[in-house]
């Protein structure tokens, strides 16, 4: 599932692009999962995205299948939203 969806994405070239911001803000959040699965953080926090709604979707029930929540903390009028990345296991 997740290769499909990075390679949709990567065949759209353009820092400035919203597919390639979708496509950074993935991998941003997939390697926050990554460090908090390692063992090497029981908590990340991301902060600023303005993809949020389809990444959290995209990893949310792998992650959760992992012990880890993904919270999202949306900001005003649908400006963005900063995302946290925590152990289940671990009280908020």
């Amino acid at each position: 599932m997740l290769e499909a969806c990075h390679s949709r994405m990567a065949e759209v070239p353009g820092e400035g692009t919203t597919a390639h911001r979708l496509a950074s803000e993935l991998r941003e959040v997939e390697a926050a999962i990554a460090l908090v699965r390692s063992g090497a953080a029981t908590t990340v926090s991301l902060a600023g995205l303005r993809f949020a709604e389809p990444v959290l979707r995209e990893l949310a029930a792998q992650a959760e299948r992992d012990g880890i929540a993904l919270v999202p903390i949306y900001w005003p009028e649908d400006a963005g939203c900063d995302v946290t990345v925590r152990r289940l296991d671990v009280d908020a």
